[in-house]
C-alpha cells in the first residue's frame, strides 16, 4: 500500500489533531514541550501502523536546516528528503504577528530548501478561539503551508473552560504549600 501526502494531510487535520486535543482536555498537554512530545509520537506511530511503506519515513524532533538556519519542532523525511514541516505553539493567547512569523520560517525553508518539503504545518493548541490566527490569502503558500487550530472552545461550553484553566494553572505552575513554623 502506497503512503500518500493526501492520506497523510487527512490524518493531520483530523486524528492527530483529534488525539492531541484529548490530551489537551486532559491537562497532559501544559507547554509547547508537551504538544510536541504527544505530536512526535503520534506521528511515529502513524508511520509504523503503515507496514512497510511506513518504513521509508523518519520522523525527526528539532532537526537543524543549515540551508535555512531554522530549528523547525517536528521534521518528516521520505527516504531522506524533507517532506513535511511542523511548527507548533501551546498558548493562552496567539498574537497574530507570532503566527505570522511561523508561516515565514516555514515558507522560506520551501524556497530555501534544494528538495522543497511537500506540506508545511502550523498545529498550535489554544483554549478559546477568537478569529482566525492567520488573516487573508495564503499567496505563495496556497496548496503547501496548513493552520491546524485546536481549540478547546469548539468542543466545550466556556464554564468548562473556566474550570480547565483553573485545573491548569494549579498543574502548570506547580508551587508546594509553605510548611508553616513551628513554634517554640
Amino acid at each position: 500500500m502506497k503512503l500518500g501526502i493526501r492520506d497523510f494531510d487527512s490524518f493531520v487535520k483530523d486524528s492527530l489533531k483529534e488525539q492531541l486535543l484529548e490530551r489537551y482536555k486532559s491537562l497532559e498537554i501544559l507547554t509547547e514541550a508537551d504538544l510536541q512530545a504527544y505530536a512526535f509520537l503520534s506521528l511515529l506511530e502513524y508511520f509504523r501502523s503503515r507496514g512497510s511503506a511506513g518504513t521509508r519515513f523518519k520522523v525527526l524532533n528539532k532537526p537543524y536546516f543549515k540551508e535555512v538556519h531554522t530549528y523547525p519542532d517536528i521534521a518528516v523525511f521520505k527516504r531522506e528528503k524533507p517532506w513535511a514541516l511542523f511548527e507548533l505553539k501551546e498558548r493562552l493567547h496567539l498574537p497574530p504577528r507570532i503566527a505570522q512569523k511561523e508561516r515565514k520560517k516555514l515558507l522560506t525553508a520551501r524556497r530555501t530548501l534544494a528538495l522543497s518539503p511537500k506540506r508545511a504545518y502550523f498545529l498550535y493548541a489554544i483554549p478559546r478561539a477568537g478569529k482566525k490566527v492567520l488573516e487573508g490569502p495564503k499567496g505563495e503558500g496556497a496548496r503547501y503551508f496548513f493552520e491546524v487550530p485546536i481549540v478547546l472552545a469548539d468542543v466545550w461550553p466556556s464554564e468548562a473552560i473556566e474550570t480547565w484553566e483553573r485545573r491548569r494553572k494549579r498543574w502548570a505552575k506547580y508551587r508546594s504549600e509553605q510548611p508553616t513554623a513551628e513554634v517554640g
